[in-house]
């Protein structure tokens, strides 16, 4: 049965002076309408003396539908107004129990437990209320229901959803909400935004500060940046969304390279420029999802263009298993050396249909570095309230 079903159900049942579903004024009327007594509806039914006080007088636990249905053909009435009557006149904890079932039927429906367990995220030990509870701490709901009401996803408008489409609605709807809490004061200015851009690059070189630095001065224009840890089975680099109007970017750790890093953050960025009209119409923009508006070759070109062209790859390819050159020609070009060797590996594949993305680690520092002080969120914190709180403060320079 249908969620929404079951909400009529229950809103038919609990409305007060309904006595259309009151089963023993329906039995009364249907016994003195047939001259019988209860004793011989209930043997007539073939249904047991204590079963058939119980369900009359509302204190069945678990009644039977079989019995239930017998009920609803002796009274006249439909199956779903003998299954109101029932619910009517169960006490508030058998009411409670059973939106404890439907809780946990949206839970199994909506969201990964086996992933979200293997993540942190729950325990495998968790039962559906502890599981619930969980959630509604995290994305501070008041219901469980808002998981699907918050954000449309259009993109996911699928008939079964695949364990992909839970991890990417969960994953997405966190930086939603994320997004919702710390609030960027700031008005978003295009052309400010244009000039720092710009600027961006020589910050790359700075493997401990220079993201921080880059995100906090993108915030004061009104683009608010955040990073979260890659959620297994969603193959997520970064994503753009409009958030009350306002253009978000979160980055993921998928590949765990500091200069994809970059080279996303730039990649959004032009969406944020150029397709800022398009994402606000579908909410979010998913780097590698499937280009339903075609927007996604410019900003590849655009992220790539902007750190290495096609001009610095075919210097640098001469001289790949140089270091010392590729050093000096990353300090002349002020970008990190890194992104020269991830732009090689890149150009390699497009052109050359060739993989070198297992060579030249060792140029590569570690990401963990450049991602710390933007605090990414790691599916284990209580609750996106007090993450948001602590990244306002990061990005307005309070102290914590």
């Amino acid at each position: 049965m249908a969620d929404s079903s079951i909400d009529k159900l229950l809103q038919k049942a609990l409305q007060d002076n309904n006595n259309d579903l009151d089963l023993k004024v329906l039995l009364e009327a249907k016994m003195q309408e047939y001259d019988l007594t209860k004793t011989k509806v209930r043997t007539l039914l073939n249904i047991e003396f204590d079963t058939f006080e119980d369900m009359i007088n509302g204190t069945a636990k678990q009644p039977s539908l079989i019995n239930v249905i017998k009920l609803a053909e002796f009274l006249e009435i439909s199956e779903s107004d003998a299954i109101a009557a029932v619910l009517k006149n169960l006490d508030a904890n058998h009411i409670a129990s059973i939106e404890k079932a439907k809780a946990a039927s949206f839970i199994a429906k909506n969201f990964d437990i086996k992933k979200l367990s293997k993540i942190g995220f729950f325990n495998s030990t968790d039962d559906a209320e502890i599981m619930l509870d969980r959630i509604l701490a995290f994305f501070g709901y008041k219901s469980i229901y808002e998981f699907k009401n918050e954000l449309d996803l259009p993109l996911y408008h699928k008939t079964k959803r695949t364990y992909s489409d839970k991890m990417k609605d969960f994953w997405i709807k966190s930086a939603y909400q994320c997004f919702i809490d710390i609030s960027n004061p700031n008005e978003y200015n295009r052309e400010a935004l244009k000039e720092l851009i710009v600027n961006i690059k020589p910050y790359s070189q700075d493997v401990e500060n220079g993201l921080y630095t880059v995100c906090r001065a993108l915030y004061n224009v009104g683009v608010t940046v955040i990073v979260q840890n890659h959620l297994t089975t969603t193959q997520i680099f970064g994503a753009t969304l409009i958030v009350k109007g306002k253009p978000c970017i979160v980055l993921t750790d998928l590949n765990k390279k500091y200069p994809n890093l970059w080279i996303t953050l730039l990649h959004e960025l032009e969406h944020v420029l150029y397709d800022q009209e398009i994402i606000a119409n579908t909410v979010f923009h998913i780097t590698g999802d499937p280009d339903l508006f075609l927007i996604e070759e410019k900003a590849i070109e655009f992220s790539w263009d902007y750190f290495c062209d096609i001009a610095k790859y075919n210097f640098i390819k001469i001289h790949i298993n140089n270091p010392y050159v590729i050093e000096k020609f990353a300090q002349e070009n002020e970008v990190h050396k890194s992104i020269l060797y991830w732009s090689f590996m890149h150009y390699q594949m497009k052109l050359h249909n060739k993989n070198a993305y297992a060579y030249f680690g060792e140029h590569f520092p570690d990401y963990n570095k450049a991602i710390k002080n933007l605090k990414p969120i790691t599916w284990k914190e209580g609750s996106l309230t007090e993450v948001a709180k602590e990244l306002k403060q990061i990005f307005e320079l309070q102290t914590i």
